[in-house]
């Protein structure tokens, strides 16, 4: 496989010498009339820190440019609605007068001066737009339910020319704004042209609806009307999806046939995603279970059709694998999205062959699509700082101080590094021979191993860092006191809990991490599971896919809901796994008590007694472990208290409370 820096021997002058040959992805690469640096694109994510007035605000601009220092070759902003009265999101980007696009204009020269190039992804949000929450129905090729469950009306031939016209319109003021090109959104049978193109959502029997030629005829007359407006030498990137992996949708097939007709109209190079935003939208943002590079088969066979460049989307986070796929000639650059949330740094680094530095994305969309969900600007696991640059810039201190971390998990590793990055002498102090903590346990369940990158990170991070890990190491009063710290942080986490239930044996309960951890075996058996969150639905999969023989797993849970709290590209295809016979999942039941294999239940106000059950499997949540901080708060009371030792959640949360304290040090 080619890498970056292909190592080449020459003899000169007697005496062998090496010479180092760079991936060509991180060569000059043009797209129409735009010669970019390297093959890398930062790709649009609507990370909900978007401005009401649409334009960039200083949250976006230093997310931005801190990837535009980082080496990026080309970023691609986040939607840009060519009508402002129709968002895609609460907030969203667009041009609304002079004043907008002046601004503008501003944001995309301190791009240019970091040596990056900048388009916008415009497109007209159509069936996604909230316009509906402001009395304004969406609208759509045809009539259908949109992500929101609410109903789109089908656009009128009469109302498609001023569509049209918009189109123009916005890639124009893109031009005047100071942006090199602009991508246009074609992509997943959402948002306006990808509800027109799709078969699964565009049901007209007019002149854009029917046969693959008309419902691609709006997409041509946009293009056409942007080349007239924009003139020949504005680059267009479309995104398409190179299969939208349904039966009922676009086919690989289509998409062949469609690219020479589409280079006709003015397309200067392809983004190829794949999936469908309602019934495949794992495949558009691929976590978990998801192979990496999901949609290069489809890119490679639409570069062996095209005669512009190809570039490909879709979990692409490995320096060494994103060279390969331009080396080896599958497509012609790449774009990045969470990788590069995860790290601004990742080409910067990829150029000096420093692969092990680079923070790596695992996929978890806990942060990036999970904070969005609850209505939260989007965040990193492995990288907090995102969309809080300047907040959480690890600055030198110039008053280094002694620091003494007490847990190794994933919060008092990143703890580590971020005082060691200051400049702090830290000292880490971990009972166990091993780092990780519980991370290491949620990467034991299928398709999560890619966790266990966050661990690799972090270790290589303190060895660079020269952190003084001490593992098989007890922290108490006396520990603590010998080290002298002038800052003492707590992450000593959390550990299992066991529902207050007569009948349960403390002593010889089984639990999640107990089985997870392979203390207790179940080759197979009548299993009951009790609790449906995301770590009783892990420990499903996991027996499941340990069995030696006949398994049946019935899962209780108290909620209405099984795996409440997953991130939605994780749960579904979680979901759809779990979907067999051999699971029952009743959920609105709660355990009343224990009788050896026995259980008494209590279902929406009716107790039944279940019965048979040869193993009985506790996930039940997790309690703080404070027995150190209680100790300690009164001799040290400046210590902190970080991760699951405060409350139990994700490590999200430990590693943003991780890295907020060490900013605070000194």
């Amino acid at each position: 496989m080619p890498v970056s820096h292909r190592v080449l021997h020459r003899v000169l002058h007697g005496k062998e010498e090496e010479l180092s040959m760079k991936s060509r992805l991180l060569e000059a690469l043009k797209i129409g009339s735009m010669t970019v640096k390297n093959g890398v694109f930062m790709a649009p994510m609507s990370l909900g820190y978007e401005s009401p007035d649409g334009t960039v605000n200083e949250t976006m601009q230093e997310y931005w440019l801190a990837r535009a220092r980082g080496g990026v070759g080309c970023i691609i902003t986040d939607a840009l609605s060519v009508d402002p009265d129709v968002p895609y999101l609460g907030n969203t980007l667009c041009f609304r007068n002079e004043e907008s696009i002046a601004s503008y204009r501003r944001f995309t020269d301190k791009i240019h001066e970091c040596g990056a190039r900048v388009i916008p992804q415009i497109t007209h949000p159509g069936p996604e737009s909230v316009s509906a929450f402001r009395g304004i129905p969406p609208m759509a090729s045809s009539v259908y339910l949109n992500s929101m469950a609410q109903k789109a009306r089908a656009v009128t031939l009469e109302e498609i020319p001023g569509i049209i016209q918009k189109y123009a319109k916005g890639a124009y003021d893109a031009k005047r704004a100071g942006f090199d090109g602009i991508e246009l959104h074609c992509a997943h049978a959402y948002m306006l042209l990808g509800s027109f193109l799709s078969p699964m959502r565009n049901k007209r029997t007019d002149r854009y609806g029917g046969s693959l030629d008309n419902r691609a005829r709006l997409l041509c007359e946009v293009l056409d009307a942007i080349r007239e407006s924009c003139g020949p030498d504005f680059p267009i990137i479309l995104r398409m999806s190179g299969s939208e992996r349904d039966e009922q949708g676009n086919t690989l097939e289509d998409m062949k046939y469609l690219v020479p007709i589409l280079e006709r109209h003015g397309v200067d190079a392809f983004e190829i995603s794949g999936g469908t935003q309602y019934e495949r939208c794992n495949k558009i943002i691929p976590c978990h279970g998801e192979v990496q590079g999901v949609n290069v088969p489809e890119a490679e066979a639409l570069k062996q059709a095209a005669a512009v460049p190809v570039l490909v989307v879709g979990k692409i986070g490995e320096p060494r694998y994103a060279e390969y796929l331009v080396d080896s000639g599958k497509v012609d650059g790449v774009v990045l999205g969470r990788a590069l949330i995860a790290d601004p740094d990742f080409v910067k680094k990829m150029e000096a062959g420093d692969y092990d530095g680079i923070a790596p994305c695992a996929a978890c969309a806990i942060g990036c699509v999970g904070e969005q969900t609850k209505r939260h600007p989007a965040s990193c696991v492995i990288n907090p700082a995102a969309g809080r640059e300047k907040e959480l810039e690890l600055t030198k201190t110039e008053r280094p101080e002694r620091v003494v971390i007490v847990g190794g998990g994933i919060g008092g590793m990143a703890c580590a590094r971020a005082c060691a990055v200051r400049g702090h002498k830290v000292v880490l102090l971990e009972r166990e021979n091993e780092l990780g903590g519980q991370m290491r346990l949620a990467c034991i369940p299928p398709h999560k191993q890619e966790l266990s990158k966050w661990i690799v990170y972090l270790e290589h991070e303190l060895e660079r860092l020269s952190v003084d890990v001490r593992r098989n190491t007890v922290a108490d009063r006396e520990v603590i006191d010998r080290l002298s710290p002038d800052a003492l942080v707590i992450a000593t986490g959390a550990g299992e809990m066991l529902p207050p239930v007569p009948g349960i044996d403390p002593e010889q309960a089984i639990t999640a991490w107990k089985v997870l951890r392979g203390e207790t075996a179940i080759p197979g058996g009548n299993v009951l599971v009790v609790g449906g969150g995301m770590v009783g639905c892990e420990v499903c999969e996991y027996l499941m896919h340990q069995k030696r023989g006949f398994c049946h797993i019935t899962m209780i849970e108290m909620a209405e809901e099984i795996g409440a709290g997953m991130v939605v590209n994780n749960k579904v295809p979680a979901m759809i796994r779990l979907n067999r016979p051999e699971i029952t999942m009743m959920t609105g039941t709660k355990l009343v008590s224990v009788n050896g294999g026995e259980v008494t239940v209590e279902r929406r106000g009716t107790q039944e007694v279940l019965s048979g059950f040869t193993h009985i499997i506790y996930a039940c949540g997790a309690r703080p472990v404070r027995g150190l901080y209680e100790e300690l708060k009164e001799a040290y009371p400046e210590a902190v208290l970080i991760g699951d030792a405060q409350q139990p959640a994700q490590a999200l949360e430990a590693v943003r409370q991780a890295v907020e304290t060490a900013v605070r040090i000194g």
